[in-house]
């Protein structure tokens, strides 16, 4: 099974082609829209596309203006391939933290976006979303919790046992190797497929205006909830919160939908089951 990779960085391109190689798939590398677009896709099981290229209009016949200066390059060359065989699978790839225009317009024409910064088995499972690999190693999941010791336990013993996907990630269960919370905030935020955050009344807090009792979940959970959703983005449903009990929360997240877990993780197994599209 052949795939054409489309990236103009020449260690990227390689990274992503060793991998696709020691998972059984052959690649072949351009780094232009116009090389690209004279590929025969026949040949090819699927595409896939960074965002970003290299685009000479006078060749490749796309226009700077659809190309928008060679930044959604990429998007323009899906766009063709897609013209000439609606049905070939493309995935893009995308340097970028939030995606932008590149990221709307993938929605709307159901191709998976993978960002650079995630781990790469994120574009094998975008493959296996489109029936290219069959067998794909199950999603990592990190949880964020703060002092119900119960709860996280019972959510990894689901996530485990009942939806059968590997050991949870727990930062303080990982080594420190020397390394500061928040570099091991960045090294697992790359290895993960989602997060899930554990909210729950932890902490007591008091209006000093009427001096009444109020429940709050721990401050790095609000923090490493915030540390997530930029890092994966709020918009790509990456990052699932689970909230238990009466729990004050900070106006700028309310709004935020979450999974009520009040009557414990089981009973909303299967909301939590369909926010990781299993």
């Amino acid at each position: 099974m052949k795939l054409l990779l489309v990236e103009d960085d020449k260690f990227f391109a390689q990274r992503i082609s060793e991998y696709l190689s020691d998972n059984g798939l052959e690649s072949v590398t351009m780094r232009t829209t116009h090389d690209a677009l004279g590929a025969p896709l026949e040949e090819f099981a699927g595409a896939i596309i960074d965002v970003m290229l290299p685009n000479d209009p006078a060749v490749s016949g796309i226009p700077t203006e659809e190309a928008r200066g060679g930044y959604l390059a990429g998007v323009a060359l899906a766009r063709k391939f897609m013209q000439k065989s609606p049905k070939f699978p493309i995935v893009l790839l995308s340097a970028g933290i939030i995606g932008g225009e590149a990221n709307r317009w993938a929605k709307e024409n159901n191709v998976p976006f993978v960002f650079k910064h995630e781990d790469r088995s994120r574009v094998l499972s975008a493959l296996s979303d489109l029936g290219i690999v069959l067998d794909v190693k199950r999603p990592r999941v990190f949880i964020v919790h703060g002092h119900d010791e119960a709860a996280l336990a019972e959510l990894k013993d689901y996530l485990q046992n009942t939806l059968k996907l590997p050991e949870p990630i727990v930062l303080r269960e990982q080594r420190n190797c020397g390394k500061t919370i928040i570099e091991k905030f960045e090294e697992q935020g790359g290895l993960v497929d989602w997060v899930l955050v554990l909210i729950s009344p932890d902490d007591k807090a008091f209006d000093p205006k009427t001096n009444d009792e109020k429940r709050r979940a721990r401050q790095n959970v609000i923090f490493e909830l915030g540390f997530f959703y930029g890092l994966l983005g709020r918009y790509e449903g990456r990052v699932i919160v689970l909230k238990k009990g009466q729990v004050e929360l900070p106006s700028d997240i309310q709004g935020v939908v979450w999974i009520n877990i009040d009557k414990g993780i089981r009973a909303s197994g299967e909301d939590i089951r369909k926010e990781l599209g299993l």
